[in-house]
């Protein structure tokens, strides 16, 4: 249900991108800014959970304000009239598990917006409510890099709704006291699904539906996953550091989190009764949409993974160029609304967006540096 109210929002917002040259005008709030490098929609903001709530709702929620307010329309359309105050109400469970700075950014970020809430709260309980994603990462470390700096290349899979991918953005938060990180992701996350810190800690998300642990796939006490991957990259440089908070977070859900830092990679696969490591095999990581440790997994049946997994059984060095293309060979035609590859030593991401009708990985990436914007971080 969340999901499906969660993706209604995403509809409104890639409503607007029609006809529009930019998305969202280059502005500035506080210590936030609405930029565009390389072409590619920038979007920072810095300071306090409030100054941070502040920079959201006034440069990301208001331009869109006159669609939120469409939701009604689209309620109709669905036939969901009568169950939409229910849904509203509902979202309020999970907004008290979210941490309590993000707590502070939404409401604050509503209230500036003049935005409901428990909409901004949905939006970002998606991956923790449904399992709609397809996605696929891999990850070269620096014995098989040409760069002699690991890779993280990932696809994000997802319904190719109209528009939506147009509304790709790397969003650079800069929380007060806490470490300066990038995420890919959506105008309307405040979460995080793929991202890099400052110390070049890298990581994505891959759903899974299924587990060997009889572990239950709702644990609605937890905290969301797309925060708790926040305070991984706001806290964490090394993915000991992160897999050491995960085993000790309370967990909503099944999923394989692809962890990279500077110097090696490995996939977590998580429930919330386990946390099991997967380490890099010949230098490479790769992962789909299952478990494949004996503890988790209930079967390895997958058409994407044996193509990654020919590449992390080969001896070839492999480049920006090289990843993509593999990635290209794993993409899932419009689903695939994002593509990207990371770069921790060089704090550098390479980004595409899908077209609605084409992958991500059959457009061209853009180069985004992203040493500057995590330079003064206070």
């Amino acid at each position: 249900m969340f999901a499906r109210f969660a993706i209604l929002g995403l509809i409104l917002f890639a409503g607007f991108a029609a006809g529009q040259d930019k998305l969202y005008p280059e502005a500035t709030s506080g210590k936030g800014k609405v930029s565009y490098v390389n072409g590619f929609l920038v979007i920072v903001l810095q300071g306090t959970p409030e100054e941070i709530g502040t920079q959201y709702g006034e440069l990301v929620l208001k331009p869109a304000k006159p669609l939120i307010g469409r939701v009604d329309k689209y309620m109709v359309q669905i036939g969901w009239e009568k169950v939409f105050p229910t849904m509203v109400k509902l979202s309020g469970l999970v907004f008290i598990n979210f941490p309590a700075d993000q707590q502070k950014e939404v409401s604050t970020a509503a209230k500036i917006a003049g935005v409901d809430k428990n909409l901004l709260t949905a939006l970002n309980a998606i991956p923790d409510l449904a399992k709609l994603g397809g996605c696929s990462t891999l990850v070269v470390e620096p014995n098989r890099s040409q760069t002699e700096g690991p890779l993280f290349g990932r696809n994000l899979d997802w319904p190719p709704f109209e528009g939506l991918p147009e509304f790709t953005s790397v969003i650079v938060f800069k929380p007060k006291g806490k470490q300066a990180f990038a995420a890919v992701t959506f105008p309307v996350l405040i979460g995080c699904l793929s991202g890099m810190n400052e110390a070049g800690l890298s990581l994505a998300i891959n759903e899974i539906t299924e587990s060997k642990d009889k572990s239950t796939g709702r644990n609605i006490t937890g905290t969301p996953m797309m925060m708790l991957f926040r305070r991984i990259l706001e806290e964490c440089k090394t993915i000991d550091e992160a897999e050491a908070i995960l085993k000790k977070a309370d967990r909503t859900t099944w999923f394989c989190l692809t962890l990279c830092d500077p110097k090696s990679s490995c996939v977590l696969e998580v429930t919330p009764k386990n946390v099991v490591r997967r380490s890099a095999i010949q230098d490479v990581c790769c992962c789909t949409n299952h478990f494949r440790t004996d503890e988790l997994s209930l079967t390895k049946k997958c058409d994407r993974y044996p193509k990654l997994e020919a590449i992390q059984t080969g001896k070839q060095k492999l480049g920006v160029k090289e990843v993509f293309t593999a990635l290209g060979e794993v993409h899932q035609d419009n689903h695939t609304v994002q593509s990207m590859i990371f770069e921790p030593k060089a704090l550098t991401v390479h980004v595409s967006k899908g077209t609605g009708t084409k992958s991500a990985t059959e457009i061209p990436l853009t180069k985004i540096d992203l040493k500057p914007f995590f330079q003064n971080n206070q």
